[in-house]
């Protein structure tokens, strides 16, 4: 009798949790994080506001946690496959490297347009905004996935140094970001037409994209090696 109690309460607490997560995630999204109370999430999700604190102890915590539910299990998969891409005889290519960084996420979004919507805020929140709040979740929880992909992205260009890499990774994460409203919502829906994203056609055109960019870092780096001494 106790064991089923102990189970119905862990399953309702659970299920309170992820109400939260679900409140805050769409009050976050909709007026920012400042404009929205602890009270208010909870008042949304149905909870007292006990609750709230109980489960997340505070709206910063729980903040991060909205954000990174989704991106959690999609940061392990992007590793995974990169850890196989390097796992191979042959090195990788910067192509299959910005390809790995960003496959994970345009396929969730073209197999779930709402999940897809959901990781577009979240993504856009961490990497556009300057607040203190969301510059701690990207050092937190974004910064040593992007660690991992910038040291093979080096590895396939050596010829770049560390800032200019780390520059080209950041453009082209917000070429992503892009591309997954694209895929979702685009700005501009005329100019997409009428066919549904697929996964292919999308990866091919923003890896084109990235590596033409990639390309053009590393010539720039070249012409100023090469620009006389004054």
């Amino acid at each position: 009798m106790n064991e089923r109690a102990n189970d119905r309460q862990f399953r309702d607490a659970e299920a309170t949790r992820e109400r939260l997560l679900d409140a805050a995630e769409a009050l976050f999204a909709d007026n920012g994080y400042n404009a929205v109370s602890m009270r208010d999430i909870a008042r949304r999700a149905k909870v007292n506001l006990a609750a709230a604190g109980y489960h997340f102890g505070s709206k910063e915590n729980l903040f991060t946690e909205s954000l990174m539910r989704q991106m959690r299990p999609l940061n392990v998969r992007r590793l995974a496959a990169l850890t196989a891409l390097e796992g191979r005889k042959r090195s990788p290519a910067l192509a299959e490297v910005l390809d790995t960084f960003a496959r994970v996420l345009i396929e969730e979004a073209v197999n779930d347009r709402e999940s897809g919507r959901r990781l577009h805020r979240a993504l856009s929140r961490i990497f556009a905004e300057s607040d203190e709040i969301a510059h701690a979740v990207f050092h937190k929880e974004m910064l040593p996935a992007a660690m991992s992909f910038l040291a093979a992205i080096r590895r396939a260009c050596p010829s770049l140094p560390v800032p200019l890499a780390g520059m080209g990774l950041a453009l082209y994460a917000g070429c992503m970001i892009h591309m997954l409203r694209w895929t979702v919502s685009p700005p501009f829906p005329e100019l997409r037409g009428d066919d549904e994203p697929d996964v292919e056609a999308l990866m091919a055109s923003l890896v084109a994209f990235g590596t033409a960019g990639f390309k053009r870092l590393a010539e720039s780096q070249k012409k100023l090696k090469k620009r006389p001494t004054p």
